[in-house]
């Protein structure tokens, strides 16, 4: 007997060749066939699909959840069943997932930050190796350079790049240095920086916001001519028209440089006072907690809120272009997508839109259907390593989700045959880190399951 029977939905899966209807078998954890017919008599509990996708579960490569672990609900009702955390603590993301997590898989990437997790602009090789070798004995897949908010020098840049290469770990970068910042300059600059070695490019469509030359489109085909030099590189963009940053201020100013850009962008001043004049206007965005979940609060509770945490909170600005999302989410390249996927820089920064906004470029046939399911399953799992996620053939871990075409909601979502959404409520608890094989015993002693990963594309 099976465990479960997914009936009468339509399965989209491009790994296997898969479109149309079928029924979905699933035990112990895995799928073990996808076909037309199929005896309903022969599952132990049947969900019936009618009218609805069933599609691989997403897998979203650029999350944020270890200071906001609230993020986990949030992203298993939006459809994700894997993730990675792109500036995560490692007892954060052990506390997180023991609290908060809802069944799904995540793995983190260690954050450097000058002054908070590495000494300066300028970490000597001997350091870099140091924060390299205790990251991964914590648990975390490898380190990311925040290099648009906390910049580094570009030497150190290339030296954390080339350290990270060296003992085969992941290394993303938000783009930006010393003498670049969060633009196309820092992307161009950042491809050049990482001389061919395999590198994560975080949120392309960041740097396209039209900052150096006026015109954003201009600078999405500047991105694209720069990714096609860089083969070696993973990258992915999003398609929420929110940008989530710090609203932490010292001494008056900001401390993320992005967020001093955004502020500026809409033409306010760079500072706290800046910042109070933007919430109230609306330009800026305090993030708040309703109902377990975190949402963008309206001016006046948003002022109230970044007032009595003294602006120890997250903020969000309608900065990033809808059109440049667009074209960098269908570019192709050498037969191709020139973005390896579809992220949302969401978790608990509330834009984890990629199942509602794809569904819609889908339905407004700027994509196919496997188009989406490709960048926002397929190719993250093989980001990840992760051979047995981001399809359906059998064998594969049942990590899908049932989606109603007309909302774009989850209705049901698996992750290795448990139920995580059942009728659109997360029932998921718990979950699993990824790690590679250094990080496993450190996670044992702490009680946290864990499965050891080594993607090929960073060998």
């Amino acid at each position: 007997m099976h465990d479960f029977l997914i009936a009468g939905g339509t399965v989209v899966d491009p790994a296997n060749g898969l479109h149309g209807p079928a029924n979905v078998a699933i035990k112990n954890g895995r799928v073990v066939a996808v076909v037309e017919e199929l005896g309903r008599e022969k599952a132990h509990q049947v969900l019936y699909a009618e009218g609805k996708w069933v599609l691989p579960g997403l897998i979203d490569s650029h999350v944020h959840v270890s200071s906001m672990p609230e993020g986990y609900r949030m992203m298993a009702r939006a459809g994700v069943t894997c993730a990675l955390d792109m500036a995560g603590q490692p007892e954060e993301m052990v506390k997180g997932l023991k609290k908060a997590g809802a069944g799904f898989t995540v793995g983190f990437l260690y954050p450097l930050i000058p002054g908070e997790t590495i000494s300066d602009q300028q970490p000597s090789r001997r350091e870099i190796a140091r924060i390299l070798d205790q990251a991964l004995g914590q648990g975390a897949l490898g380190v990311k350079i925040l290099g648009g908010h906390y910049p580094l020098s570009p030497e150190a840049t290339a030296r954390i790049i080339e350290e990270a290469h060296g003992v085969g770990c992941w290394c993303a970068v938000h783009a930006g240095t010393s003498a670049t910042g969060s633009n196309i300059e820092g992307l161009e600059e950042l491809v050049d920086i990482a001389g061919g070695l395999p590198v994560h490019i975080a949120h392309v469509n960041s740097y396209c916001r039209g900052q150096t030359t006026g015109d954003p489109l201009l600078e999405a085909s500047r991105a694209l001519k720069a990714l096609a030099q860089a083969p070696a590189a993973r990258c992915e963009s999003y398609l929420s028209p929110w940008n989530g940053t710090s609203a932490r201020a010292e001494n008056g100013v900001p401390k993320s440089l992005v967020t001093q850009t955004c502020l500026l962008s809409g033409g306010y001043a760079a500072t706290a006072a800046g910042m109070e004049e933007a919430i109230v206007a609306g330009w800026a965005r305090i993030h708040g907690l309703r109902d377990g979940e975190i949402e963008l609060l309206p001016p006046v509770q948003g002022l109230r809120n970044y007032r009595a945490h003294d602006s120890q909170v997250y903020v969000s600005f309608p900065v990033n272009s809808p059109s440049v999302a667009i074209a960098l989410a269908v570019a192709r390249a050498s037969g191709s997508f020139a973005v390896t996927a579809l992220s949302t820089d969401g978790g608990g920064i509330p834009r984890n839109t990629t199942l509602v906004q794809g569904l819609a470029l889908v339905s407004f046939g700027a994509m196919t259907m496997e188009d989406l399911v490709t960048k926002a399953c397929l190719n993250p799992a093989r980001m990840l390593g992760l051979s047995r996620k981001g399809q359906l053939g059998p064998g594969a871990d049942a990590d899908l989700i049932v989606v109603d075409p007309v909302t774009s909601r989850v209705t049901w979502s698996f992750v290795e045959g448990q139920i995580v959404v059942q009728d659109g409520k997360v029932v998921g608890q718990g979950g699993h880190l990824l790690t590679t094989d250094g990080g496993q015993a450190a996670l044992r002693e702490q009680g946290i399951p864990s499965r050891a990963v080594a993607p090929e594309w960073l060998l």
